[in-house]
């Protein structure tokens, strides 16, 4: 599977739809636990479904994903798709982080944020900034682990 694909996580993966995000791949987040809806949405934007559900994974456009810990969970996502852009998505809303320059952001950071600080992302969506603080390194680290 190519890194273009687009997914859905179902109401019992939110922590792994964050950590796809991390990871650069476009994922909703459904937590809604109506399986018609997932479905829809799914089918509407061409997504692929990520589930526990043994029931929706019978579904054509879906996936189950067979562990409950983070980490088993991301070994199986490497398995079906390249890892190649981290950091480039949004975790909270999954819109894509451009770079900014650092004097558009300067009244918008801490200012010890913006002194210790020269590469800034903001998220076209919902404003966000993102910077490489002190949780950048062992979040790098896990992504490292996922992607070698």
């Amino acid at each position: 599977m190519d890194e273009s694909r687009a997914f859905i996580c179902d109401f019992m993966l939110g922590r792994l739809a964050k950590w796809m995000r991390l990871l650069g791949i476009d994922t909703l987040y459904y937590n809604d636990p109506d399986d018609p809806g997932i479905l829809h949405k799914a089918l509407k934007e061409g997504r692929i479904i990520l589930t526990r559900s043994g029931e929706l994974a019978k579904n054509e456009n879906a996936i189950f994903i067979k562990s409950e810990e983070l980490d088993e969970q991301l070994k199986q996502i490497k398995e079906i798709i390249s890892i190649s852009n981290p950091f480039t998505r949004c975790p909270i809303c999954n819109s894509k982080l451009k770079m900014v320059d650092k004097e558009e952001i300067k009244k918008e950071v801490p200012g010890y944020i913006y002194e210790v600080h020269n590469i800034f992302k903001r998220c076209s969506v919902c404003a966000r900034i993102y910077w490489k603080g002190t949780h950048y390194e062992k979040i790098k680290r896990k992504i490292d682990e996922i992607i070698a």
